[in-house]
C-alpha cells in the first residue's frame, strides 16, 4: 500500500440492529405458553353480549337488533 492512498473500509452486510444479552439469571430464550390463558370473565356474555351459537352464522337477528341510535 502506499502512503497516498487511503486504507480501504471493508463493511460487513447485514443487520445495524445492536444485539444485546439479557438479564443475569434470565433464561435467554424464554418459551411462550403453549395455550394462551384467557381470563374468565374475558368472554361476549361477561361484556353484555350474548352467547354465539354452536354452528355459528345465525346472528341475523342481532344484526338487525343492532341499528345506530338515529334509524
Amino acid at each position: 500500500m502506499q502512503d497516498d492512498q487511503e486504507p480501504r473500509i471493508v463493511r460487513s452486510r447485514g443487520s445495524r440492529r445492536a444485539i444485546r444479552p439479557g438479564a443475569p439469571g434470565t433464561d435467554p430464550a424464554p418459551q411462550l405458553p403453549a395455550d394462551p390463558v384467557k381470563a374468565a370473565e374475558d368472554t361476549d356474555a361477561a361484556w353484555g353480549g350474548t352467547a354465539k351459537p354452536a354452528g355459528g352464522g345465525g346472528n341475523d337477528d342481532e344484526l338487525q337488533r343492532n341499528v345506530p341510535p338515529h334509524w
